[in-house]
């Protein structure tokens, strides 16, 4: 830039020089030199211009893939997880997770030896989830573990069976069968039953001791 200077600078000096005639048609090609000087550079810069945008434009567009990637993992009708194998099948709308299943869910995670999932054909939203052999199942603030599970995605509810342990804030309940709805919260145990529940007493004022002592 410095040189361009320079070199402006000279070259009015020059044409100042110059006859009244010669010099106003020499300013006006100067000007016109000028002109297209600064056009090539401005030509010349541009491509790199617009590579530069359209790489953030890219990246942005990227980030944004991975976000909603992301983000999906906590829709309802999105299931990730791991499995040692898998079979499926379209026509029965069958899939099949065999060894150390590890699912993910919306505020939880269920995990099982063994995991089928059935979806409607026609719909092709699943209905009913199967879990078999060391299942383990978090669902918001309840953990629960059993040998059989079965999560009914049309009515919203999991039905726990054999060697049902509960485990919900500071309470546990242990039986063969336990079901609870996930959209009521209603919650039912039958076969030998064993529970563990805390109770919270609320504490007296001073004047509720007083009158209890009068």
């Amino acid at each position: 830039m410095n040189q361009i200077s320079e070199t402006r600078r000279k070259t009015s000096a020059y044409i100042r020089d110059m006859p009244l005639g010669f010099r106003s048609w020499t300013e006006r090609g100067m000007v016109a030199l000028f002109w297209a000087i600064g056009f090539c550079l401005c030509t010349q810069s541009l491509p790199r211009d617009a590579y530069a945008e359209g790489a953030d434009t890219a990246s942005a567009a990227q980030e944004q893939v991975e976000t909603d990637t992301a983000d999906a993992s906590d829709d309802e009708g999105v299931i990730n997880g791991t499995a040692e194998d898998m079979e499926r099948d379209e026509k029965k709308g069958l899939t099949i997770l065999i060894g150390n299943v590890k699912i993910k869910r919306p505020n939880g995670f269920l995990n099982a030896d063994k995991v089928t999932l059935h979806e409607n054909v026609k719909t092709g939203e699943y209905f009913k989830t199967v879990a078999e052999g060391n299942v383990e199942i978090r669902d918001e603030d309840i953990f629960a573990t059993c040998e059989h599970a079965i999560l009914n995605h049309t009515d919203d509810t999991v039905d726990l069976r054999d060697n049902v342990v509960v485990l919900q804030n500071a309470d546990r309940l242990e039986a063969k069968h336990f079901t609870f709805n996930r959209r009521t919260g209603k919650q039912m145990a039958d076969g030998g039953v064993k529970f563990k529940v805390r109770m919270t007493r609320q504490k007296k004022t001073t004047e509720e001791t007083s009158e209890d002592k009068g």
